[in-house]
């Protein structure tokens, strides 16, 4: 392993929650409801909960048969040492256009529903500085870090859904399928592949400490931020109808704006950017650190933390070239292209490698599966 870190059951499921979390309960309404309706609450909670399943399954198989390597220290011994080595390149690459994508969102936002005249790089020189520190120090620091973080974000986040409860109309809600399946399906193809973020898992396998829990702890933060995003896409559907969620940018920071309680509670959506940053800061970090993994491991090198700054700054140039504030051309991505795209790279590839290190009887079997209950 490259980082001697080690975690729990309990920080792995929190961090994997976050993983989607973050950054899910902003996008995902409006983008659900432009094809699903008032019947996006299918989508997330059940569609993008089934393939998140599938994704815990199979990273858990993999997990099982290499408990002590990451997916791209392996890969060389599943696929041959060249296209294992390639794999691993090829995944240090996809990582960094995704911590360049989940950078745009978190600048995006910002820019657009607090800062805008303020300079996006100011926001992001920070958040990437506080994120290469993470990196740095390893997984055991920011799963710890996320330990503080994630009670405050989950409090901070369900306070506001419950004051806006009270304003939902059921008629906002009704009728269901109205649309038909086919629509549930178009609309889960987004929040599928933020649920299946779980595949970092196979990342993060290693560093468990209790291995033999990582089916459930996987299969708990997916039901959990299933039920998390379906809430904050109800609760707005319910006060202000699928039409306006489907046509806002941000429907979660106006129902924010909408709560007043009594003339003294207002005001709330400055408590979002706080909870905001937080959020994305341990996702953020998270794949940062296995965007350094897998680059180590093609690179041959011995320590992960000589590539924490070109990964971290590298996405943070990365961000601006590709989307910058553009939220219409990353919206356009997450729309056209995330969903094959993250499909291919969280669930088809690591399933055809399980596929692969089964028929060449890689990994450990029944034998791996024993050393990780006795190192347990």
């Amino acid at each position: 392993m490259l980082d001697r870190g080690r975690i729990s059951s309990v920080q792995l499921m929190l961090l994997l929650i976050m993983l989607d979390g973050a950054t899910g309960f902003f996008y995902a309404p409006s983008l659900v409801a432009r094809t699903a309706g008032n019947s996006g609450w299918i989508s997330l909670l059940v569609v993008a909960s089934v393939f998140g399943l599938l994704v815990v399954l199979v990273s858990v198989a993999l997990g099982r048969r290499f408990p002590d390597q990451a997916f791209p220290e392996y890969l060389p011994e599943v696929l041959g040492r060249s296209l294992g080595k390639l794999l691993a390149g090829s995944y240090a690459l996809i990582l960094l256009h995704l911590l360049a994508v989940i950078i745009s969102e978190s600048t995006i936002f910002i820019h657009v529903a607090f800062f805008r005249e303020t300079s996006p790089w100011v926001l992001d020189l920070m958040v990437v500085t506080v994120v290469a520190y993470g990196v740095y120090l390893g997984i055991e620091v920011i799963a710890r870090q996320n330990e503080l973080v994630f009670p405050i974000w989950l409090f901070s986040l369900l306070v506001l859904l419950l004051l806006a409860a009270k304003d939902i109309r059921l008629d906002n809600l009704r009728p269901v399928l109205e649309n038909g399946y086919l629509a549930v399906l178009k609309g889960s193809l987004v929040p599928v592949c933020w649920r299946e973020e779980v595949f970092l898992l196979l990342f993060l396998y290693p560093y468990l400490n209790q291995k033999c829990e990582a089916a459930k702890t996987g299969a708990a933060s997916v039901i959990l931020v299933g039920v998390i995003t379906t809430l904050t896409f109800l609760i707005p559907l319910g006060v202000f109808g699928d039409i306006y969620v489907s046509h806002q940018v941000f429907p979660i920071n106006n129902l924010a704006r909408y709560i007043r309680v009594a003339d003294i509670v207002e005001r709330l959506e400055l408590y979002l950017i706080v909870v905001w940053i937080a959020g994305v800061v341990v996702k953020l970090s998270v794949f940062a650190h296995t965007c350094c993994i897998a680059s180590s491991s093609a690179l041959g090198l011995k320590n992960y933390r000589w590539t924490v700054i070109p990964v971290t700054f590298g996405a943070l140039l990365l961000s601006e070239v590709l989307y910058s504030t553009n939220y219409v051309r990353l919206v356009g991505f997450l729309e056209k292209t995330w969903p094959w795209y993250g499909q291919v790279v969280e669930f088809l590839i690591p399933a055809l490698v399980l596929l692969v290190a089964v028929i060449r009887k890689k990994g450990g079997g029944r034998s791996g599966a024993k050393k990780t209950r006795d190192q347990v």
